[in-house]
């Protein structure tokens, strides 16, 4: 019996197993029957890039083959640094609202966030779940960035809900997030928050109003030092810590 012979219920629950990306490049134009089941709605609608985010070959065969034949069935993306300009740049996404980009150098983030770029409108006019991970290669990157990363997203934003904001590199850093923008950095629209930051400061500031819907908050302190700035707020809260 070959693969061919199966019904296409056990197919689906073999592809299902996969790399969605991989099944993608590998089973589509095939013949008729891959293509179908390779091409499920439900199946494209969460792509993840970032396992194949080195290869020029997958994300050559995807951008010129695939992509413009399901782009607007798509709902989530996970892109990786070398994949953002190719993929959102090829085709537009109608229905994507979440987006994550991961291990991305924010400096390159930047750039895609300023002037009219596809990422700033679909940021600004679609996007409701915001994934952002960044590396900084150094303490001096990090405290030059960050800030004005977070600031510029949420200044973007207009229908952003739920937003992670995590970095790799922040503990040679003892600067507070919050404290060098305080008033810049509001949310009318955001639910839920995860952010990792530096100080206990930070955590008074996300809770002084400024986001005024927000539901959750998940924080991650890198050091619980003695407070830096006084803080004019009062808070009830509850806190689980971990190790």
């Amino acid at each position: 019996m070959s693969i061919l012979d199966l019904p296409d219920e056990i197919l689906l629950c073999i592809l299902n197993k996969l790399n969605n990306i991989n099944v993608l490049y590998s089973l589509v134009d095939v013949n008729e029957r891959f293509d179908r089941l390779a091409l499920d709605s439900i199946y494209i609608r969460d792509l993840d890039f970032t396992a194949n985010d080195a290869s020029q070959e997958f994300l050559d065969r995807l951008c010129t083959s695939i992509l413009p034949r399901i782009h607007h069935q798509i709902n989530k993306l996970t892109l990786g640094q070398l994949s953002i300009e190719r993929l959102l740049h090829i085709v537009d996404y109608p229905q994507l609202y979440s987006l994550s980009l991961v291990f991305c150098q924010p400096e390159i983030i930047l750039n895609y966030l300023i002037g009219d770029t596809i990422l700033v409108r679909l940021v600004n006019k679609q996007i409701t779940h915001f994934n952002l991970k960044t590396e900084f290669r150094t303490t001096e990157l990090f405290d030059r960035y960050e800030p004005t990363l977070f600031a510029l997203i949420l200044s973007l934003a207009k229908c952003l809900t739920d937003f992670t904001f995590v970095q790799c590199l922040r503990d040679a850093s003892t600067n507070s997030l919050f404290t060098l923008f305080s008033t810049n950095c509001v949310s009318s629209t955001l639910t839920k928050l995860k952010i990792d930051v530096n100080t206990f400061d930070d955590c008074l500031y996300i809770l002084d109003g400024r986001f005024d819907c927000l539901s959750t908050l998940i924080i991650d302190i890198e050091k619980i030092r003695p407070l830096l700035s006084i803080i004019d707020t009062t808070v009830k809260i509850i806190l689980i810590i971990s190790d």
